[in-house]
C-alpha cells in the first residue's frame, strides 16, 4: 500500500487547478451507441468489477494528492479526459479517497466514436457553477464523411468569490501521424479561440483557464497561436525535458497535457488569486519502479495486457495564491 502524504497544514490562501487524462475510465455496461466492447466483462481486456474498483481507487488517490504538498488539500478543480459517462464520474467521486472532498461535476456526452468525454469535477465548497456548455468540433474525413471527436467543455463559475472560465479539452490524437492529423487539432484550437473571443467580448478582463490533453506540445502551432493571439500564458513550456513529460511514446517524453491561463492572473492583488506555480504531478507511486520502462507512467493496460496501474498520462496542475 502507498504511504499517505505527510501531513501538511491546509493553506486557505491557495487552490490547486489540475488536469488528468485517466486512460479509458469505462463502466462495466455495454453502450450500444459507442465502441466500448473492449471494456466489458468477458471482453479481450477482461474488464471486471474488481479491476474497475481498483482503477477508481487509484485514480481517486492520485487526484486527492495533486497539489497537496503545496496547499495541504485536494484540488478545487480537476479537468478529466477519457471518462465514458456520468456513471464513472459518480463512482469516482464516491470512491475511498475522494468521498470526503465535496466533489460535484459537469459533463456532457460527446459524439466521440470511442465514447470517451471530458468533464470537470469541482469542490462545491470552493466553486459555484454559473454556466456550462459543450462545443462540438466540426471535422470531415478525406472521403467527405463527418468525423467525430471530443467536445470542448466550457464551465463558467465562481472560485472563492472570483469569476473564472475553465475550458477543458481532449484534442484528436496523432495515431495516423502528426502531420496527417494536425488539421484536427487546429480545428479544436480555433474553437477554443472562438470561445475566448466571445468571453472577452462579454468581459474584457475575464479570467480564463484552458486545460487539456492537446496531443500537441507547447511549441506546436495549435497552442502557440492561443498564447500569441489570445493573451494566454503557458507555464508548461519550460517543464518538458528529455527526462520528463506527461506521456511517453517510443521512449520519448511528450508534454501533451497542459494548463494555460490568461495573463491577468499575474496582476498583483491583495484579494484575488494570482498565478503561483505549475508542475507535472509525477510522483513515484504513479511510475513504473523497475524494468526497461522504469520511470514511465504506470498504466492500467498496455495493449490488451492488464497492468493494474493508474494511467498512461501523468496529471498536470497549477497553484493559485491570494
Amino acid at each position: 500500500m502507498i504511504e499517505p502524504f505527510e501531513d501538511i497544514p491546509v493553506r486557505n490562501n491557495m487552490q490547486t487547478i489540475a488536469f488528468y487524462n485517466v486512460e479509458n475510465l469505462f463502466d462495466l455496461h455495454n453502450n450500444k451507441a459507442t465502441n466500448d466492447n473492449d471494456f466489458l466483462p468477458g471482453s479481450v481486456k477482461n474488464w471486471t468489477p474488481k479491476r474497475y474498483q481498483n482503477k477508481l481507487r487509484k485514480i481517486g488517490y492520485a487526484i486527492s494528492n495533486i497539489g497537496r504538498r503545496e496547499t495541504g488539500k485536494h484540488p478545487a478543480l480537476v479537468g478529466l479526459a477519457e471518462i465514458e459517462n456520468d456513471t464513472v464520474i459518480k463512482d469516482l467521486i464516491a470512491s475511498k479517497h475522494l468521498e470526503h472532498c465535496n466533489y460535484n461535476f459537469v459533463h456532457f456526452d460527446s459524439p466521440d466514436e470511442r465514447g470517451i468525454d471530458v468533464a470537470l469535477i469541482y469542490d462545491a465548497t470552493s466553486f459555484i457553477v454559473l454556466n456550462s456548455e459543450a462545443f462540438a468540433i466540426p471535422l470531415v474525413d478525406d472521403d467527405g464523411s463527418a468525423d467525430y471527436t471530443r467536445d470542448v467543455l466550457l464551465v463558467s463559475g465562481v472560485l472563492d468569490g472570483e469569476n473564472v472560465h475553465v475550458i477543458v479539452n481532449h484534442w484528436s490524437s496523432r495515431r495516423e501521424g502528426q502531420k496527417e492529423t494536425e488539421f484536427k487539432r487546429l480545428a479544436s484550437s480555433q474553437k477554443v479561440s472562438d470561445i475566448i473571443t466571445h468571453l472577452k467580448q462579454q468581459d474584457n478582463n475575464a479570467k480564463i483557464i484552458v486545460m487539456g490533453d492537446f496531443n500537441d506540445s507547447p511549441q506546436n502551432t495549435s497552442l502557440k497561436r492561443l498564447v500569441d493571439d489570445y493573451g494566454l500564458f503557458n507555464p508548461m513550456e519550460t517543464l518538458r525535458s528529455f527526462t520528463r513529460g506527461t506521456v511517453k511514446h517510443k521512449r520519448q517524453w511528450f508534454l501533451f497535457d497542459q494548463i494555460l491561463l490568461s495573463t491577468n492572473y499575474f496582476k498583483s492583488s491583495k484579494s484575488n488569486y494570482e498565478y503561483y506555480k505549475a508542475n507535472i504531478f509525477d510522483e513515484a507511486f504513479l511510475k513504473l519502479f523497475k524494468g526497461p520502462f522504469k520511470g514511465s507512467p504506470f498504466r492500467t493496460y498496455v495493449g490488451k495486457k492488464y497492468k493494474g496501474g493508474y494511467s498512461d498520462h501523468f496529471p498536470v496542475y497549477m497553484i493559485l495564491k491570494k
